[in-house]
């Protein structure tokens, strides 16, 4: 799985981008119990960032495979 990083979420962790070891079907929370490990500081902002699978939003049941290409996507404001 690539785990691809946007806006706040990218500054707090410093990467554009990360391969997920260890790569087996996850669910959402599982996706996001390895994420909070590797960057607790994303903790407070779990509530508002939006998971997508492979181009398309992600739902609370979806099951998250290998190769799948999985963004972090944090709110968003425009001007």
């Amino acid at each position: 799985m690539t785990l691809l990083y946007f806006a706040q979420v990218r500054r707090i962790t410093a990467l554009a981008s990360e391969s997920l070891r260890g790569e087996v079907p996850l669910t959402s929370d599982e996706l996001w119990q390895y994420v909070l490990q590797r960057h607790p500081d994303l903790a407070s902002l779990r509530p508002a960032i939006r998971l997508a699978r492979n181009g398309e939003f992600a739902s609370a049941e979806t099951i998250f495979q290998p190769g799948d290409e999985i963004a972090l996507i944090p709110p968003v404001s425009g001007g």
